[in-house]
């Protein structure tokens, strides 16, 4: 009987085993990559007011517009396609770019279903950006002396990495960081 119970243990075993295989994805720990990249070209924000987002990426980072979009209607299509409301529209969406050429893209959308709420940042779906800074409290500083508010002071990690995040002002989330100046 005993043997009867770990054999059929064995055997359920195997199967959810068997099971998960079946359901995992394809991802596996080759060290091929499917695609080879070259590096982030930009990050994508929705942004509540376009003017103050573009104001404040000019102010705060130096960015200079790159494009300004106006793309008229959205097919239903792709609406679907891109999981966005049935009732939203793109009004307009501008590509900025940083002196170190990462590009910030802001987006401004309008529509009855368009939740204004922001997520917390453990809630899926949440976002930030960290942006690299040659002096992080220097930027600390900067970025209070702005009025900007500040989530945490300069935290540094055991491998020499710097770090605090900041809100914009329309509350999205940004992280500058930096490594440690070390004396020679």
């Amino acid at each position: 009987m005993k043997t009867q119970r770990i054999a059929s243990t064995l055997f359920a075993s195997s199967l959810l085993l068997g099971a998960a295989s079946l359901s995992a994805p394809v991802f596996s720990a080759d060290p091929t990559p499917l695609v080879t990249i070259s590096g982030v070209d930009h990050a994508g924000i929705n942004v509540p007011d376009l003017a103050e987002a573009i104001a404040f990426f000019q102010t705060t980072f130096g960015a200079r517009i790159e494009s300004d979009i106006t793309p008229g209607a959205i097919p239903d299509a792709w609406k679907a396609a891109f999981n966005w409301h049935q009732s939203s529209d793109l009004k307009r969406f501008v590509m900025m770019r940083l002196p170190d050429g990462t590009g910030i893209e802001l987006f401004h959308y309008s529509g009855a279903q368009i939740d204004h709420t922001r997520p917390h940042q453990d809630d899926d779906g949440a976002t930030h950006i960290a942006l690299r800074t040659h002096d992080v409290p220097a930027s600390f500083k900067a970025i209070q002396k702005a009025g900007l508010k500040t989530l945490n002071e300069p935290v540094t990690n055991a491998d020499g990495t710097q770090w605090f995040y900041f809100l914009t002002p329309w509350g999205s989330q940004i992280e500058l960081v930096g490594k440690t100046k070390t004396a020679n």
